[in-house]
């Protein structure tokens, strides 16, 4: 009998036999069927592109959406007017006054002004190239960090084929950013923790995605990626008023706040699905706001003490990775389907060890149904209007719950078991005290 892969004990639960779900798990095969369905997604996006329903209508005229808004941005950036894209009032003038008078289910801009270091350029191209490009360079960075961080190109396949990809896509939104921020830091942490600190200040244009992250640094002792942080968040902050003032960060807080109403915080009538954290799954499931606070609150809580003991421990670092990336997509109360594209950097880290370590019993079919599920909903939600999202269900959180399982699954079977439920339970005490 093979011996099993070093770091999986004998006997705890690794499939010595090679994949044998109709051979899907084969490198060549994956890689076929993710290009596959990417030729699909791209089918559909040059079909609603002809169409006249996304980017721009048959007139040329652009068509609202995510994107739009950050397009706008960029343009008042340019202009040395980012202060008013702050004001709703005015942001709502300007738009009408570039794209014509319209509903903008979006009023307000909630982004803090470092990322008018990035959207600035794409201000300068005409709408259509701006869409294009803005999707395709995020894209490129988030395939170049999976494939750093898998090392397999039939991971550039499993990338494409996420269904939260094509939205991404279709949103012109910022998943891909995300993904490759949170990918690259995690990516350069172990041997490089001052570049990794770099990458972390970057990710605090979205900061509901930095929660846990200053819990695995100072849990893993990694001052000096804690410090590049608050270093690269200084200066980006400092350039940023260079560039556009004082104003706009005077405004940002005020914005924050509106938009978390907006968010979390509007009528039990409203859109829950969208919402793919646990506040937005309570919040679709009939609980009132303070009752799915809560829920999210604890959750975030427990996700922390998890992130702590794996950090603390003694496992390899990939899974630690592993973890912290998929309870970062959790522990945040605000995501869209289109944030969870930052799947693909959970997925690239147990893909990773999946393919140095082998698989353990059952996990092939856990990753064949969380993807199906997701799949699925996108199928039927096929026939709804391209401004509408296939997350008409907040699913995420399962999903993600199912790969957190699997790199905590496998975190208990590489190890001394004794050790880690051990660690575990001091974090607990710990905490207590």
């Amino acid at each position: 009998m093979r011996e099993a892969p070093v770091g999986l004990r004998p006997g705890a639960g690794y499939d010595h036999r090679a994949p044998r779900i109709l051979g899907i798990f084969a490198g060549w095969r994956l890689q076929a069927y993710g290009c596959a369905l990417a030729a699909v997604y791209a089918g559909l996006l040059l079909h609603f592109y002809l169409g006249g329903a996304w980017i721009t209508d048959p007139a040329g005229v652009p068509i609202y959406s995510d994107f739009t808004d950050a397009w706008v941005a960029g343009i008042e950036a340019l202009r040395g007017k980012a202060a008013l894209i702050y004001e709703p009032g005015e942001f709502i003038r300007i738009r009408s006054a570039l794209l014509g008078p319209r509903d903008f289910f979006y009023p307000n801009w909630p982004y803090p002004p470092t990322f008018l270091l990035i959207l600035a350029p794409f201000g300068a191209l005409p709408y259509l190239y701006a869409f294009v490009s803005w999707g395709v360079v995020t894209l490129l960075g988030c395939i170049t960090v999976v494939l750093l961080i898998a090392r397999q190109r039939p991971a550039i396949g499993l990338l494409l084929a996420s269904p939260y990809t094509l939205w991404n896509f279709l949103a012109g939104q910022n998943g891909f950013l995300t993904a490759s921020v949170l990918g690259a830091s995690l990516l350069c942490l172990e041997r490089r923790p001052v570049l990794a600190g770099v990458f972390v200040g970057c990710l605090t244009y979205k900061p509901q995605f930095g929660i846990l992250l200053p819990v695995a640094l100072v849990a893993s002792n990694q001052w000096r990626a804690l410090i590049s942080a608050v270093a690269t968040i200084g200066l980006l902050a400092g350039a940023s008023i260079v560039a556009f003032g004082s104003a706009p960060w005077l405004a940002f807080p005020r914005n924050l706040v509106v938009q978390c109403g907006l968010n979390l915080f509007v009528g039990s009538d409203s859109n829950w699905g969208l919402l793919q954290t646990i506040y937005g799954l309570a919040r679709y499931l009939g609980c009132v706001a303070v009752l799915a606070g809560v829920a999210q609150i604890v959750t975030t809580a427990g996700l922390g003490l998890i992130v702590w003991s794996v950090c603390r421990s003694q496992l390899r670092y990939v899974l630690k990775a592993a973890t912290l990336s998929a309870a970062t997509l959790i522990a945040t109360p605000s995501a869209f389907a289109y944030d969870l594209a930052a799947i693909a950097i959970p997925i690239a880290f147990l893909a990773s060890d999946q393919l140095r370590h082998g698989f353990l019993r059952g996990e092939q079919t856990i990753l064949l149904v969380l993807f199906g599920v997701v799949l699925t909903l996108l199928v039927i939600f096929a026939d709804r209007p391209v401004g509408t999202t296939f997350g008409a269900v907040p699913l995420g959180p399962v999903v993600m719950f199912g790969l957190l399982g699997i790199a905590l699954r496998r975190a208990w079977c590489c190890g001394d078991r004794r050790r880690f439920s051990a660690n575990f339970c001091e974090t607990i005490l710990a905490t207590g005290d």
